[in-house]
């Protein structure tokens, strides 16, 4: 007797345009609600966006200070949206998933270090 496997088409209809942005701006919420570094970070690019505006920094260390910003902040959202996977996969404690879980918060660490050095470098001129 042979067996047959079907295949199902399982079609995943894409939302309108509307609602995936929708759908988007409920995750940063849920981030700004949730997550302290998060928090801190945003807090960190509206102190940026204050100084570039007070002190009129180029707009070409503007772009670079939001970017950066902004890249911290994409960086918290994967780092955040990995250990929620992780959390998931292995609710209890696994030294592998502890790893993984570092390697990922290292990264966002990494940026963030970059992002103050950038800092460092652009706005002395513009206050001393």
């Amino acid at each position: 007797m042979k067996y047959r496997y079907e295949k199902r088409k399982t079609v995943m209809r894409k939302p309108p345009f509307h609602k995936s942005v929708l759908n988007s701006i409920r995750g940063l919420g849920w981030m700004l609600k949730n997550e302290r570094n998060f928090q801190l970070e945003f807090m960190a690019l509206i102190i940026n966006i204050i100084l570039i505006l007070i002190l009129q920094v180029t707009a070409a260390e503007a772009a670079l200070i939001i970017m950066l910003c902004a890249s911290v902040l994409c960086a918290e959202i994967l780092n955040t949206a990995i250990e929620k996977i992780c959390d998931i996969v292995k609710p209890d404690y696994d030294v592998r998933i502890g790893i993984i879980k570092d390697i990922s918060a290292g990264a966002v660490l990494l940026l963030a270090m970059g992002a103050v050095v950038v800092g460092i470098l652009i706005y002395p001129k513009y206050v001393l």
